[in-house]
């Protein structure tokens, strides 16, 4: 600076202490101190800073106050301001002008709003880039290339606002800050004294950092304690311990942080867009280290009481909770205790190493997270080990289950194992998937299921035994084993299962060679009324294209025999299809059961329809549209007495669901009932079982019983209405 120039402040400065009130307020439009805040915002931030006006008073000491003050936003961020201020208060040092500085002192801040944000390209506004003026100490007379800088020894709030936005990592919010103090931001430790809210929360923060700004190569310290309190009711309080390298330049930092918080949903009163899972007593050891947005760990402790997991696992439930690793290269052991969709589960082993594991949770799509899990419920136990993740997914599987049932009237099993492996190169967000066909064109798998035991409703099975895999879209199990018990016991069941998803419609085939199944269950999945109850052993094979069972029954195609014997009959079913006046009540005995059918063109054709129960046989053939249940049967009932019957044609058109039986005519076309004949020398039992079977074994009818007379003219009335 100039002499001259050096001088004019000199007197100027002695002539306003000398003029008093009158001469300060002639200064009272600071212009000259306005071009030199700005010219050191600019130069020290690379921001621009705006005030409406400024006004320099020197009585009772020199100080300042500016109106309307604002620092402009890193380019691109949502908002022009980065800082706004309705008014500012502080003591001036008039000495530090002489060497070009502008020094505030006990800077009070009204109504200030501070926004701090990542841009979108995830940059922070609250790192900034200094300018390089080029200046000369030389100068001109006016100064203003001059390089002046700027500096506050203590910050003091009232009534402010803080508002936090960074959409990417959805951390967003606001608070009101009631009271900030700041002090020592000349030296080399500053004190932070801040006390705030949001709605109902309301939260402290108090320690120590280093210089402010960081000086440049530096490390910076940090000891801060924050605690939050909701409804009035402390919840929770946090530590952050370490030091910040070089904050400039992002060159790393390394910190202690504690914590426990009592609900960690209380956190959205402050960041009420977290969306966090709902979980209690929460405690935190945790040492961070790295740069910028992408922290790491070098050790963890996290427990925590009950949590719902289901951002991990749908109905994923836990009781406790835990994550433990004390150094970088440990794998992180983690334990839960809960439920799985209400089933009680345990879980423990370990996952990866922090780094690994902090990259799996980060980038999940790209990094592969190595586990090695186990999953019980009392004897039960379900063991991965491999790695998942990262498209790179490849897990061995073994489990083991003692029982597990699904429910009244489903199927129960005992003794349950599988063993296998599984691998994917999907990413691990297919788990969200609800539709089975992605996760099948997803995954490669080949399992071993063997079950000791299974029972359905009439049917029972022994040493069951699946080869499953899984491959490009098509599932297959083949074969699947079974041995048999009450009605079929002693005899070998097998069958075969294909889905196939890898083309635009998906592809299914099922074999039965035989296998045993409850009746209820079989007439359920066909779509007819119960006409049988017991045991039935289906043959054949069946291939449908589609997705679901209308587009099945349209594309079926293949042939099937279903037989029974023993069991019983309904005899409101069979009144329904042969004749409605026929007084049967209850069920019947049956002997046999026997159905062999085509099926094509969206229709089941039965060449041979038989049964035999107590006073009644019954032949036939005739069709079934797999849509619609249209029936176009051609029936010959033969009721019973001793050793003579009486039987007449019967026509069964209608539906399924609604059968409208009527009489035929025979081949002279006149209706008619033929009594006579002997009905024990003409058993088709065995003809009408190997038909259905198709020349498969399977067990014998029981021999015909006595007939009895009782109600035969009801009957033939019946069959004649």
């Amino acid at each position: 600076m100039k002499f001259r120039t050096k001088a004019g402040l000199t007197i100027g400065g002695i002539a306003l202490l000398l003029g008093g009130a009158v001469t300060a307020s002639s200064l009272m439009d600071a212009t000259w101190l306005r071009t030199r805040l700005v010219e050191a915002i600019d130069q020290q931030t690379g921001r621009q800073l705006r005030i409406e006006s400024l006004h320099v008073w020197l009585l009772p000491y020199p100080w300042v106050e500016a109106k309307g003050v604002r620092l402009s936003n890193r380019q691109g961020g949502t908002r022009p301001d980065m800082f706004t201020a309705k008014e500012l208060r502080a003591r001036l040092s008039l000495s530090a002008l002489f060497s070009h500085r502008v020094v505030l002192d006990d800077v009070s801040l009204m109504q200030p709003a501070l926004l701090l944000e990542r841009t979108p390209d995830g940059k922070p506004n609250w790192l900034f880039e200094p300018t390089d003026t080029g200046h000369d100490d030389s100068g001109t007379s006016s100064g203003s290339h001059r390089h002046w800088n700027l500096s506050l020894s203590s910050v003091h709030v009232r009534d402010g606002a803080l508002v936090w936005s960074d959409i990417r990592r959805r951390l967003t919010g606001q608070v009101d800050v009631d009271q900030a103090d700041v002090t020592g931001l000349t030296g080399g430790s500053v004190a932070i004294s801040l006390r705030g809210h949001h709605d109902s929360g309301a939260f402290t923060l108090a320690g120590t950092t280093g210089p402010m700004p960081p000086v440049a190569g530096e490390t910076w310290p940090v000891h801060l304690t924050a605690t939050l309190a909701v409804n009035k009711r402390p919840s929770g309080k946090l530590h952050i311990d370490g030091t910040i390298t070089d904050p400039q330049h992002d060159a790393g930092y390394d910190l202690q942080i504690g914590g426990e918080l009592g609900q960690l949903a209380d956190i959205e009163a402050l960041f009420p867009n977290a969306d966090v899972p709902d979980a209690s007593d929460v405690t935190l050891q945790a040492g961070v280290t790295g740069s910028g947005a992408s922290p790491g760990l070098r050790m963890l402790h996290l427990r925590t009481g009950s949590v719902d997991l289901d951002q991990m696992l749908e109905g994923l439930h836990a009781d406790t909770f835990t994550l433990d690793a004390a150094q970088p290269a440990d794998r992180l052991a983690v334990s839960l205790n809960g439920k799985l969709n209400g089933q009680a589960l345990t879980l423990h082993g370990m996952l990866g190493t922090l780094e690994e594991t902090v990259s799996a949770v980060r980038v999940p799509g790209s990094s592969t997270l190595p586990l090695q899990l186990s999953l019980e419920d009392g004897g039960s136990s379900v063991m991965l080990d491999g790695t998942a993740g990262g498209g790179k997914t490849s897990l061995n599987v073994h489990g083991s289950l003692p029982a597990l049932t699904f429910g009244p009237g489903k199927p129960s099993l005992q003794a349950l194992k599988v063993d296998g492996h599984l691998a994917s190169d999907a990413p691990l967000s297919i788990l969200h998937e609800q539709d089975s066909q992605t996760w099948l064109r997803a995954v490669q798998a080949t399992l071993d299921v063997t079950i000791q035991r299974v029972t359905w409703q009439s049917v029972a099975w022994d040493a069951v035994s699946a080869h499953v895999t899984a491959d490009s879209g098509r599932l297959t199990a083949d074969p699947v084993r079974a041995g048999g018990t009450g009605v079929v016991q002693g005899m070998p069941q097998s069958g075969r299962f294909g889905y196939d998803v890898s083309g635009n419609i998906p592809h299914m085939t099922i074999t039965a060679s035989p296998l045993v199944l409850p009746a209820e269950i079989v007439e359920s999945w066909a779509g007819v009324p119960a006409l049988v109850n017991g045991s039935l052993q289906l043959v054949g094979s069946i291939a449908a294209d589609g997705a679901d069972m209308d587009a099945w029954k349209k594309s079926a195609a293949g042939h099937l025999g279903v037989s029974m014997v023993g069991g019983r009959v309904s005899g409101q079913a069979l009144a329904a299809i042969i004749g409605r006046g026929i007084p049967v009540r209850g069920t019947m005995g049956l002997r046999c059961f026997g159905v062999h059918m085509n099926i094509a063109d969206n229709r089941a054709t039965m060449e041979r329809i038989g049964l035999e129960a107590d006073m009644l046989s019954l032949t036939g053939n005739g069709s079934v549209s797999l849509s619609d249940g249209a029936l176009d049967l051609h029936l010959t009932p033969r009721i019973g007495i001793g050793g003579t019957g009486a039987s007449s044609p019967v026509g069964v058109g209608g539906t399924v669901s609604s059968p409208q039986p009527h009489l035929e005519p025979g081949s002279d076309g006149r209706f008619a009932i033929a009594i006579g004949g002997n009905q024990t020398s003409s058993d088709q039992c065995p003809d009408l079982l190997a038909a259905a079977r198709e020349g498969g074994n399977g067990p014998s009818a029981a021999p015909a019983p006595a007939g009895k007379a009782n109600g035969l003219m009801n009957m033939l009335k019946g069959l004649l209405r």
